[in-house]
């Protein structure tokens, strides 16, 4: 008897837990009208999302149907009535929330990684790669389980609108490597494969990644050599326009809003060795304090390009090993590097 109320308790609970769905409303239509298809790769270990908590009652994080291949067919078709012949494929690496307490409540947490390629001559070619690791606080959302499952529709709507737009890298692999997509393409990346780095000025990661040097631009040194900026080759400074990063003498240094620091390679990939204030600045620092006392573009970009403020690093400061992504350049910060990432 008591094992039948245990049951019956059990199915009361399971049935009374709350669902939150992932609604699939948002936009991916192809303007140019050049998509034929977007097929989804779920690609992941294990397809439950996970549960978290608003106000004490937990939510199971789901989408609005298990077939998630024929859901996200579905999504597409309903927005793009024209179609053209490019097969995008949208590949879901990880999808996961879950609950975190505080000392108060609790804060929900979401995981999510996912990356888009388009299929040519039975070919694949990579576009976009994307990841997120977010704390949700109560103080900051007051639905957690709806925050949550907006983010998850907006970052899914908006990789596939930002997939039509970009240049696929041109690294043909097959269906096969598609699950170690990462290590076989940055293999073949030229920053990985060449023996030395040409010099010049990057204005973004796709470009330093081919080692294809902005033509227009060149390296600005002092009379003793030391970098001081970036000017066109016409001898006029190039002020505003963004940097990723600059190879002088065969030597790599990366941007980043205080100064020029020096990458490295380990048997992990590149990374450098920053400070939390080195790459996330207070508003109140002497770089933003000499940006506004030049001018908003002037002062700052003069202050940040300047490769002799890496030398000035604090004594105090905590310093990091953040490696560089190998197919986005974005940083992959270590644990407690900042309380929260975004």
């Amino acid at each position: 008897m008591r094992k039948i109320i245990m049951f019956l308790m059990l199915s009361t609970l399971l049935t009374a837990q709350k669902t939150q769905i992932i609604e699939l409303r948002n936009s991916i239509k192809d303007k140019k009208h050049l998509a034929k298809s977007l097929t989804l790769l779920d690609k992941r270990e294990n397809k439950n999302i996970g549960i978290i908590s608003h106000r004490k009652e937990p939510y199971e994080v789901k989408f609005e149907k298990d077939d998630l291949e024929e859901l996200f067919s579905n999504w597409f078709i309903e927005d793009n009535k024209e179609r053209g012949s490019v097969e995008y494929f949208l590949i879901l690496e990880d999808l996961k929330v879950n609950d975190i307490p505080t000392e108060r409540s609790v804060m929900g947490h979401l995981d999510m990684q996912m990356a888009t390629f388009l299929k040519r001559n039975n070919k694949y070619y990579f576009l976009k790669k994307f990841k997120i690791s977010k704390d949700y606080t109560q103080k900051d959302h007051a639905y957690i389980t709806r925050s949550i499952a907006a983010k998850i529709s907006a970052e899914l709507s908006n990789i596939v609108k930002d997939s039509y737009t970009i240049s696929a890298l041109n690294i043909p692999i097959s269906e096969t490597d598609l699950g170690d997509y990462e290590k076989v393409i940055s293999e073949q990346l030229p920053v990985f494969s060449s023996e030395s780095f040409t010099d010049g000025v990057y204005t973004d990661y796709r470009s330093f990644a081919e080692q294809k040097p902005d033509k227009e631009l060149m390296v600005r040194k002092n009379k003793e050599g030391v970098i001081k900026g970036v000017k066109r080759v016409d001898d006029y400074d190039n002020l505003n326009k963004a940097i990723f990063a600059v190879i002088d003498n065969g030597i790599a240094y990366k941007k980043t809003p205080t100064s020029l620091i020096e990458i490295e390679k380990d048997s992990e990939g590149y990374f450098i060795t920053a400070s939390e204030e080195e790459l996330f600045p207070q508003p109140n620092t002497s770089v933003m304090v000499a940006g506004a006392a030049g001018g908003l573009i002037g002062g700052l970009i003069a202050a940040v390009i300047d490769i002799t403020a890496s030398k000035i690093r604090k004594q105090n400061a905590k310093y990091y090993r953040v490696g560089i992504d190998a197919l986005t350049g974005e940083y992959i910060l270590p644990e407690n590097f900042r309380k929260f990432k975004y």
